[in-house]
């Protein structure tokens, strides 16, 4: 493919701040254990419409719980048992019961997270946007980074991006997708790093963070 002006940001962001790996060291690294999958499609849920250092207090709260599994939220009676934990990530009446929902698909019907892999990327992303709270943002995050499949996150990083260098008019979600997938190489690798290196681009390096435990 012919060079574009996206992939040549990315490449002037990767030579700039060099691999996210060294920031998100589990959701942009190579190889993830089940474990990692897991934490990070709940901290897609956690994070969302909030910091990601709320999010994390949250992750951390499940693990002191023994909750930091799809598997143990999944046996819960009820979301409302998640409450107390997730409450520092804001909409503490939603996001359980978000968690619940995906814990439950995943496990009910795949056993672990690990068989969403054997299905394919389009099947898996209708089948998450059919889950309660979880929209286009959220399921390419779960996509992305904790099942390493090229589906390429726009966020509000993402459209800040896009207005400054004038990439686009059109700032809806379907057709930024598809506009940076379009020029850029399909390579999960680039997709996670470019993503992340956007945000890194934001932000102070105080602020990065996203640590999984």
């Amino acid at each position: 493919m012919a060079e574009s002006k996206i992939y040549r940001i990315y490449q002037d962001f990767f030579k700039k701040y060099g691999p996210p790996e060294k920031y998100w060291p589990q959701w942009c690294k190579k190889r993830k254990t089940t474990h990692d999958r897991e934490v990070i499609a709940i901290g897609a849920i956690l994070t969302q419409r909030t910091s990601w250092r709320n999010a994390e207090l949250a992750i951390l709260n499940l693990k002191s719980a023994g909750l930091l599994s799809l598997k143990k939220i999944s046996e819960l009676e009820s979301p409302e048992v998640l409450v107390s934990q997730v409450r520092v990530a804001g909409f503490y009446q939603t996001k359980p019961r978000r968690l619940f929902a995906l814990s439950n698909f995943i496990i009910g019907n795949y056993g672990n997270i690990r068989g969403l892999l054997e299905e394919k990327l389009e099947d898996v992303r209708e089948k998450l946007l059919g889950l309660y709270g979880i929209g286009p943002e959220t399921a390419d995050t779960i996509l992305l980074y904790s099942l390493d499949q090229p589906s390429f996150v726009i966020d509000e990083y993402t459209r800040k991006l896009v207005k400054k260098e004038e990439l686009a008019t059109d700032l809806s979600y379907g057709h930024l997708k598809n506009l940076f997938e379009k020029n850029l190489p399909v390579d999960v690798g680039i997709y996670q790093d470019f993503h992340a290196l956007i945000i890194f681009s934001q932000k102070e390096r105080s602020g990065w963070g996203m640590k999984v435990v």
